[in-house]
C-alpha cells in the first residue's frame, strides 16, 4: 500500500521554543492563513496577537510543502486494456510534481497528493492504451509519454513537470504472443516443407512425364513399323529375325514345318471335296450340263480349289474365276467411294449450376433441398428434348464447396446427389468455385464444334455469410469473369434481402421467402422456382431463343420489396 503524501500542516501547532528550528527545517513552504471568513490569504508569516487569538479573530496559518516531489509507481490494480480489450498492459512510471497553488491546495484541502497525481496519470494511460493493439506496445508508450512532455497544471494546484510511462505487454497478453509467433513459426517451417514436397513431387511427376513419352514415342514407331508389316507367315518370319538374328536357323526350320502343314491341309481337302463331289454325282445332285458350267467346261470328276496361303498358286488357267456376285437393291456404281456423310448441326448447350447452403444453418433445409432435386431430375429424365440442351451441376455451398454433380447431361441413368449440412456459410468461395469450374466447363462443351450459351446460376441461402463483405471481391472477380453467368439468388431463412439482391445479377433475379414459412414450405417454393425457371430454360434452347425469365411462385416474393 502507498505511504500518503500530505502537503498541508498546521504552523500554530508548533510549540513556541521550536518556532526557529523549525522554521529552518522548513524553507521550502507557502504559509497560507484562513481567516475566520474563510478568506485565504498566502504570503504572511507573522503571529496573530494575543488579543486577536482571545477574540477568535486570529484564524489560522497553514504551511502549504512547495517542494519538488519525484515517485516510482507500478499500475497493478487498475487493469489497462488494450484495443481488443482481451489483452492488458502492464506499467510502471516515474512522476514528478510540486505545488504552484497553495491557496487552491488548502481550499481542496488535499490529504494526500498521491492520490491526485496517481490518479491523474493513470487514467491518461488507460486512456491511451485503449487505442493500440497489444503489439504495439511500443506506439502506445510513446503516446502516452507524448501527453506528459510538457508537463501538466492540475486543477489542484498541483503541476506534474516530469513523467517518464514504460508500457509492456502483461504475463498473459506475452504467453499470447509467443504462442502467436509459435505459431506462425510453425506455419512457416510447414510452407516451407509443403513447397520442398510439392518441389519433389513436380520434379517426380516431371521425370515420370519424359519417360512416359519416350515410352509413347516407342510405341508409336514399333506400331508404325507394326502397321508397314505383313502379317504373313514370311512377314512374321522376317520380324523375329530383325530383333533375333541369331535364332536364323530355328526360323527357317519353322517356315518349312508350317509349309508342310498347309500341304497337307491342302491334300486333305482336295481329297475331302473330290469325295464329296463324287458322292452328289453318284445321287444324281447334278446334270453333266451342270458340272461342266461349274467346272470351266470340262469335267474331270474334281472342283476347283484355291490353295492355301504360302504355297505357289495354281498355273494359269487351270483355275476357273469366280463369277461376280449379285446385288440386290441399289449397289453402288463400281469404283464410287463410300457416300458422304451428312454434315452434323453443332451442339449448342446452357450448362445450369445450382449451389445449394449446405452449412449447419440449412440442416432444416437439407431435406427439403434433396426432395427439389429429386424431383427436378424426374422432370428433366422425362423430357428428354428439354434436357437434351441443358447440362446441371450442383454444389453444395458452406465453409468450402462440395462438388455433389459435376455438369451433366440428366437422364435416367444420372446419380441424383445428396446434400448434408456442416460448417458455416462462405460465399467467397463459392464465386471462387464458380470462377475455376467456368473456364473448363464451357470450353469442354465448345470442343468438336460445339456451342455453349452464357450459364445460368442458382444460388439460394439460408442465413448471412460468415465471410463478412469480403465475399463481395469473389463476386466481383466473378461478373468481370468473360464467361460470367446471370445468377438467379434465393434467399430463405434468415437470409438478408440486401445480400441477396447484391448477389443476383438483376433486381427481377432476386428473391427472399415469406416470413410465415416454416423450413419445408420454404424449400419447396425454392424447388417450384428452380424446376419451372430450368425446363423453361430448356425449352427456350430447344426453340434457339435461350431467354431466362423467373416466375416468382407462392411462398416466394421479390427481394426488393423488403428493402
Amino acid at each position: 500500500m502507498t505511504t500518503p503524501l500530505p502537503l498541508i500542516s498546521n504552523i500554530d501547532l508548533v510549540p513556541t521554543e521550536r518556532y526557529r528550528e523549525w522554521w529552518d527545517e522548513h524553507r521550502n513552504v507557502a504559509v497560507v492563513h484562513r481567516a475566520t471568513d474563510g478568506t485565504l490569504t498566502v504570503g504572511t508569516k507573522s503571529t496573530p496577537s494575543f488579543w486577536a487569538r482571545v477574540f477568535g479573530r486570529a484564524g489560522i496559518r497553514l504551511l502549504v510543502d512547495l517542494s519538488d516531489h519525484l515517485r516510482h509507481a507500478n499500475v497493478s490494480r487498475t487493469p489497462l486494456p488494450c484495443s481488443d480489450q482481451a489483452h492488458h498492459f502492464a506499467a510502471h512510471f516515474d512522476v514528478g510534481f510540486r505545488v504552484h497553488d497553495p491557496a487552491e491546495v488548502v481550499r481542496r484541502n488535499l490529504p494526500d497528493a498521491l492520490a491526485v497525481v496517481y490518479g491523474y496519470v493513470v487514467h491518461q494511460i488507460r486512456t491511451v492504451a485503449r487505442g493500440f493493439p497489444i503489439e504495439d506496445a511500443d506506439r502506445a508508450e510513446a503516446a502516452v509519454n507524448r501527453h506528459f512532455q510538457n508537463g501538466v497544471v492540475l486543477p489542484e494546484g498541483i503541476t506534474i513537470f516530469r513523467c517518464w510511462v514504460h508500457l509492456e505487454p502483461d504475463d498473459a497478453a506475452r504467453e499470447y504472443r509467443k504462442a502467436v509467433t509459435r505459431a506462425q513459426r510453425d506455419r512457416t517451417l510447414a510452407e516451407g516443407e509443403h513447397d520442398r514436397r510439392v518441389a519433389e513431387t513436380r520434379s517426380d511427376e516431371a521425370v515420370k512425364d519424359i519417360e512416359l513419352d519416350g515410352e509413347l514415342a516407342r510405341d508409336g514407331r514399333r506400331g508404325k513399323v507394326l502397321a508397314d508389316m505383313a502379317w504373313d507367315i514370311e512377314g512374321l518370319i522376317r520380324w523375329h529375325l530383325t530383333k533375333h538374328p541369331e535364332d536364323t536357323e530355328r526360323a527357317m526350320q519353322l517356315r518349312i514345318e508350317w509349309e508342310n502343314a498347309q500341304a497337307a491341309r491342302w491334300e486333305l481337302g482336295v481329297e475331302r471335296a473330290d469325295q464329296r463331289f463324287k458322292f452328289l454325282v453318284e445321287k444324281d445332285f447334278f446334270r453333266p450340263a451342270d458340272l461342266a458350267a461349274l467346272n470351266g467346261g470340262r469335267f474331270d470328276g474334281s472342283l476347283p480349289w484355291a490353295p492355301p496361303a504360302g504355297l505357289p498358286p495354281a498355273a494359269e488357267g487351270s483355275v476357273p474365276r469366280p463369277t461376280a456376285p449379285v446385288l440386290w437393291g441399289n449397289p453402288a456404281a463400281p469404283g464410287a467411294g463410300p457416300a458422304a456423310s451428312t454434315p452434323r448441326e453443332p451442339v449448342v448447350v446452357l450448362p445450369v449450376y445450382v449451389l445449394l447452403d449446405a452449412s449447419q444453418a440449412a440442416a432444416h433445409f437439407t431435406a427439403g433441398f434433396n426432395d427439389g432435386l429429386r424431383s427436378l431430375h424426374t422432370a428433366l429424365a422425362q423430357s428428354p428434348d428439354v434436357a437434351a440442351g441443358l447440362r446441371l451441376s450442383v454444389v453444395g455451398i458452406a465453409e468450402r464447396p462440395d462438388m455433389r454433380l459435376p455438369l451433366t447431361h440428366i437422364g435416367w441413368g444420372t446419380d441424383v446427389p445428396h446434400l448434408s449440412a456442416a460448417g458455416g456459410l462462405h460465399l467467397g468461395s463459392a464465386f471462387d468455385a464458380l470462377l475455376d469450374l467456368l473456364p473448363g466447363d464451357v470450353d469442354g462443351l465448345k470442343q468438336g464444334g460445339g456451342r455453349a450459351h452464357r450459364p445460368v446460376v442458382f444460388l439460394v441461402t439460408t442465413a448471412p455469410p460468415q465471410d463478412g463483405a469480403r465475399w463481395t471481391q469473389g463476386q466481383q472477380n466473378l461478373a468481370e469473369h468473360r464467361y460470367a453467368p446471370k445468377i438467379v439468388a434465393c434467399g430463405l431463412g434468415e437470409s438478408e434481402a440486401r445480400t441477396v439482391l447484391r448477389c443476383a445479377s438483376a433486381a427481377e433475379l432476386a428473391y427472399v421467402t415469406v416470413t410465415a414459412a416454416d423450413a419445408a414450405e420454404q424449400a419447396a417454393a425454392f424447388s417450384a422456382l428452380l424446376q419451372n425457371t430450368v425446363l423453361r430454360l430448356g425449352r427456350t434452347v430447344l426453340a434457339g431463343r435461350p431467354d431466362l425469365v423467373a416466375d416468382c411462385p407462392e411462398g416466394l416474393r421479390p427481394a426488393s420489396s423488403v428493402l
